[in-house]
């Protein structure tokens, strides 16, 4: 059993460029997956959470990850339903072809279903019934985490992440928080569940986003280990400055139900406390920023926890791929 791995955190601008689908961080690998996520506000408090992904089972399809999530009301408590907004994507899962529009000033995936669009105006993800639209500003550097082959990891992956402030309308109510955007890379022909950090290394995910009363922005995300593992890549957005991090540690308090309540994570000189009253999954968590490494409290906030325990074994991620065996050609 890995007990540490060695990796590197390293950070850049946003640019268009990162955007189309042949950019890669480094040789020797391609894209093996993207997910664009969401969880915003209305101005009644009431918090939706959507995410989508593309290539991240089959090349070239994008993925609603359903009954996860498509589009959801979130709850109140841990007691209450993620309410779906949209019946479609309530049952079985929604895969769609998609293609690819590169211009110099203009990226577009389209699928049936709606539309991803970058440009000079940063992230736009449209559906193709006008039930929503969401724009996406970058605000955090974008982040990259790299994991080379070594002893006990067979395969490389890069994971690059950043944060956004997300402004829209969801089935006609306007709302505005935060978004991401990931991107994972390995091996030519391999997908996310077949790298490493799926499948060895994560115990826990987690990303925010907070807004202070004048406007300020702040926020982060990182991994942890899994049993034990060294695992802490991450980085901080503080003050409109990017700091990578590659000891980042985060300690979960869980409730009688075994529900993740609160959690306290150092990242660098600051601590941070966090508070979660709802999931959208069993693996997804979602609260608030109660005081940042100042001591100061946020106006808004929006936190995101993806904790599966013991959950995501190598097995099960396997045997989630057997289905699309015949579509990959493997």
């Amino acid at each position: 059993m890995l007990d540490r791995v060695e990796f590197t955190v390293t950070s850049r601008p946003p640019s268009l460029d990162l955007y189309r689908r042949a950019w890669t961080p480094g040789p020797d690998v391609t894209l093996g997956g993207v997910w664009v996520g969401a969880v915003v506000s209305d101005n009644s408090g009431q918090d939706y959470w959507g995410l989508r992904g593309t290539d991240d089972f089959v090349t070239g399809m994008t993925h609603v990850v359903s009954p996860v999530c498509g589009f959801r009301a979130l709850g109140t408590d841990f007691d209450t339903a993620a309410a779906h907004l949209f019946a479609e994507y309530s049952g079985i899962d929604w895969f769609e072809p998609l293609s690819y529009t590169d211009g110099p000033d203009r990226l577009q995936t389209n699928f049936s279903s709606g539309r991803f669009e970058w440009d000079g105006d940063g992230f736009h993800w449209f559906d193709a019934s006008n039930r929503w639209e969401l724009h996406g500003r970058t605000v955090s550097d974008v982040a990259i985490t790299h994991v080379p082959t070594q002893p006990g990891i067979e395969h490389q992956v890069h994971y690059r992440h950043e944060l956004m402030y997300a402004t829209g309308v969801i089935n006609g109510v306007e709302v505005s928080g935060y978004a991401h955007q990931d991107f994972a890379y390995g091996p030519p022909g391999m997908i996310y569940t077949e790298l490493p950090v799926a499948r060895h290394l994560q115990g826990m995910w987690m990303s925010w986003l907070h807004e202070y009363p004048d406007g300020r922005l702040g926020g982060g995300s990182f991994w942890q280990g899994r049993d034990g593992l060294d695992f802490g890549p991450g980085y901080q957005l503080k003050d409109g400055v990017t700091t990578v991090h590659h000891d980042i540690v985060a300690t979960p308090t869980f409730d009688d139900g075994g529900k993740m309540a609160a959690l306290e994570a150092s990242v660098g000189a600051d601590t941070y406390t966090f508070v979660f009253d709802t999931s959208g999954s069993p693996l997804h968590y979602f609260g608030r920023l109660v005081t940042d490494g100042a001591g100061q409290t946020p106006a808004r906030s929006w936190c995101w926890v993806e904790y599966a325990g013991g959950m995501l074994t190598p097995e099960l991620l396997d045997m989630m791929n057997q289905q699309f065996r015949l579509v990959r050609g493997r």
